[in-house]
């Protein structure tokens, strides 16, 4: 046997002998490809080999960008993934981050009716923002015998390991909001870059030519990065000048949203800055206004004279241009994938519901 040959042959028994011992347990992510090459000095090629020999074998599944996994094999469904003849309904799960006058109260009424019209009782969970509180929660509605889960994940650079685990194992779910890279999951989620593009036609047909672009700190949401792309795609699509981004600490915050002050003193250093050049702002998130106007009182900024402000969602009467989620087509194609996995009936996976431009001068 050549030294290739061995080295493929004790890589691959090694792995075999770690997945079979339970070492590394079903939906567990083994080390990275070179993790393992500096581990046992092999190439990356060796690697390969042994990793897409286990994957024939039906032991590990490896998805693009994530990592490679320990597979689900013939899965003993637990009984708390199945209702009982006894139960009086059907149930599915629902966990959201949070919801609020501006995003979520007509998605969340709107998968109840729909639910309920077909049959299921559906259980709602928060996780407010907190991964910890968001395993817990699925925990907590698997065991409630729910036939299917509906899941806003957390904002966040990782994915939940029990998302991900109910998915390894063909658990029926659907993604609000976000896109997993990588996984194949059925998602539902605003069109962002389309509705930040529209923002900025706007700003631009109101006269704007040098814009900025607010947000929280992006660290892996899917939905932001969407939202930056758009404003720089649609800024060099209008010939915008675009000045430097600000960006503010996240808001955790589920009531009212009152600013934080270190967002305020950002903001208000930003104007300061930038006077005479800025004459357009566009916040990804709404809950980042309060700081905006709070600090434009500072610096004696009129907001929508001096400089135009817009923003993704608000709520109910709010005069500044922005775009508002479709919570209620949204809320349709969320119930539709989940009900087409659970009777097994295959179903486009990954849709993106255009938003409605609201307000403005």
């Amino acid at each position: 046997m050549d030294r290739d040959s061995f080295l493929y042959k004790q890589l691959y028994e090694d792995l075999k002998k770690k997945i079979d011992d339970n070492i590394y347990g079903e939906g567990t992510k083994i080390p990275s490809d070179e993790e393992l090459k500096n581990k046992f000095g092999v190439s990356i090629i060796t690697v390969k080999k042994a990793l897409g020999m286990l994957k024939d074998e039906g032991m590990l599944q490896r998805i693009p960008g994530v990592g490679t996994f320990v597979k689900v094999r013939n899965p003993v469904v637990e009984e708390s993934y199945t209702l009982n003849a006894s139960n009086s309904g059907k149930r599915i799960g629902l966990v959201m981050e949070h919801v609020s006058s501006a995003f979520g109260l007509d998605l969340l009424y709107k998968i109840d009716r729909k639910a309920e019209e077909n049959g299921y009782k559906v259980i709602t969970r928060f996780s407010y923002y907190n991964r910890e509180k968001e395993t817990e929660e699925i925990d907590f509605l698997v065991k409630s015998q729910i036939e299917g889960l509906i899941v806003m994940p957390c904002h966040g650079v990782y994915y939940n390991p029990k998302i991900l685990k109910l998915i390894l194992e063909g658990f029926p779910v659907v993604v609000i909001d976000k896109k997993l890279e990588g996984i194949s999951v059925p998602s539902v989620r605003t069109d962002n870059m389309q509705a930040i593009k529209n923002l900025v036609k706007h700003l631009y047909e109101q006269g704007c030519r040098k814009l900025a672009f607010f947000s929280s700190e992006i660290i892996g949401t899917s939905s932001l990065l969407e939202r930056k792309s758009g404003f720089y795609e649609a800024a060099a699509e209008f010939g915008i000048a675009t000045l430097s981004e600000c960006t503010l600490f996240f808001d955790e915050n589920i009531y009212q949203h009152p600013p934080k002050q270190e967002n305020i003193e950002r903001v208000v250093e930003y104007f300061r800055n930038n006077l005479g050049e800025l004459d357009g702002i566009i916040c990804a998130e709404y809950s980042l206004m309060s700081a905006v106007i709070e600090a434009s009182k500072l610096v004696n900024v009129k907001l929508d004279e001096g400089i135009k402000v817009s923003c993704v969602d608000g709520p109910e009467g709010l005069s500044m241009a922005h775009m508002k989620q479709n919570e209620i087509e949204m809320a349709d194609k969320i119930v539709d994938l989940l009900l087409a996995q659970i009777s097994k009936t295959s179903m486009e996976t990954d849709f993106m519901v255009p938003a409605i431009l609201i307000g403005g001068k």
